[in-house]
């Protein structure tokens, strides 16, 4: 009886064991997933609930029908499958870190494409770079996503748009140089990192071609009232308002309150404003105003490609489900030229890019900085929508 009972014992152990799977002592990695082999799964974190989900959840959608074409037409590596795993980052810093740590952790992803906010990014920055697993982010464009703040690259973290500095001295010069005017008002939300960014390089390019900022404004996160900065924008008779807000819910309210106010002055924005929601939201109030983004759906195969998304999803065109699809080809075309999906490998072959041609245009990769040089465009609002007006070429 003790001869069995020491058997059954021991069968218990070795089957809990096996269920547990073994790990090394002080903190080993965890064994390796049985279906990784065969299956090569990306991660993706955006925005997908509360006042900004519009742009997480385009995002997601492109990368789905990235992963859906690939997938299609054999797989990668031989007839690999690809597999999105898609998490909520809620637009927020400590929930995006979070949610990139479970995908590297639990799901084993060889690569992660998002956020579009550089206030996301930049702490999933340091943690890519401790996991060793590449991260791409979609639009956050501070300069802090890829280059920590003694000037060291973050080898890990790479970006599909421009920077901070880069597309605020192109408005700010467009202002100027094609536009005329001499008098600006600047509004910013403080602490939000990619509007003070922005807002300072647009100031900065804008007074050093002669003009002038007679108000410099500020909003807090959560404010839905900008009436009091406004009253002194106004006071100032500015020729434009400089709106460098990332929630265009909350850009079409300022707008709003100022044309109640009584002020007439050109509004021109960032990328921030890159919503097919904005102009009817602001009700005629931005007529007429400008954006400088990327350059979207106008080149006929993204257009096509947004339709297609629209319709299958039934939402509107928005710029961040091409960032979805090209951040889903772009490590594909990476896995490809390394001939693994080794995240190291992936991520040394990112770095490697010459030259890649997706829906966002062509993308030229300086290694140095992992910051592409694009160009841009400009945008006009008439009625309930933005046109495409002309394109900025890329600048040096």
């Amino acid at each position: 009886m003790k001869k069995i009972v020491a058997i059954l014992l021991v069968t218990v152990l070795v089957l809990a064991l096996a269920a547990c799977g073994t790990q090394p002592s002080g903190g080993g990695a965890p064994a390796p997933d049985k279906g990784a082999s065969d299956t090569i799964k990306i991660g993706y974190v955006g925005d997908l609930t509360g006042p900004t989900a519009l742009w997480g959840t385009a995002g997601k959608y492109g990368a789905e029908m990235a992963v859906k074409e690939i997938n299609a037409a054999g797989g990668v590596l031989d007839g690999k499958m690809l597999e999105l795993v898609p998490m909520d980052g809620k637009g927020e810093a400590a929930d995006s870190v979070s949610a990139f740590k479970k995908l590297v952790e639990e799901h084993k992803i060889v690569a992660e494409i998002g956020t579009n906010f550089s206030s996301c990014n930049i702490p999933m920055a340091s943690v890519a770079d401790q996991v060793k697993v590449p991260i791409i982010g979609t639009a956050a464009s501070n300069e802090l996503v890829t280059i920590d703040e003694s000037g060291k690259l973050h080898p890990y973290s790479f970006r599909m748009c421009f920077i901070d500095s880069y597309l605020g001295t192109v408005i700010g010069n467009y202002a100027y140089d094609n536009l005329k005017l001499e008098k600006a008002a600047l509004f910013t939300i403080a602490g939000q990192t990619n509007s003070e960014s922005v807002g300072k390089f647009i100031k900065d390019a804008f007074e050093g071609k002669g003009g002038k900022i007679v108000a410099d404004e500020q909003g807090q996160e959560g404010d839905v009232d900008f009436r009091a900065q406004l009253t002194n924008i106004k006071k100032a008779e500015p020729d434009v308002i400089f709106i460098v807000m990332n929630d265009y819910a909350k850009t079409a309210t300022f707008a709003k309150q100022a044309r109640e106010l009584g002020i007439k002055a050109l509004m021109m924005g960032h990328d921030g404003w890159d919503s097919a929601q904005l102009a009817g939201e602001a009700n005629g109030a931005l007529e007429d105003c400008l954006y400088v983004s990327r350059i979207g759906f106008n080149s006929p195969e993204a257009k096509a490609f947004g339709e297609k998304i629209a319709k299958e999803y039934n939402i509107g065109m928005e710029a961040e489900c091409l960032f979805g699809y090209d951040g889903v080809m772009w490590i594909v075309d990476a896995i490809k030229r390394a001939g693994s999906a080794d995240p190291t490998a992936v991520r040394d072959a990112l770095e490697g890019t010459d030259v890649f041609k997706g829906l966002i245009g062509t993308l030229v990769m300086d290694p140095k900085t992992h910051n592409p040089s694009m160009a841009c465009a400009v945008y006009k609002c008439t009625g309930d929508a933005f046109n495409y007006v002309e394109t900025i070429e890329a600048q040096k």
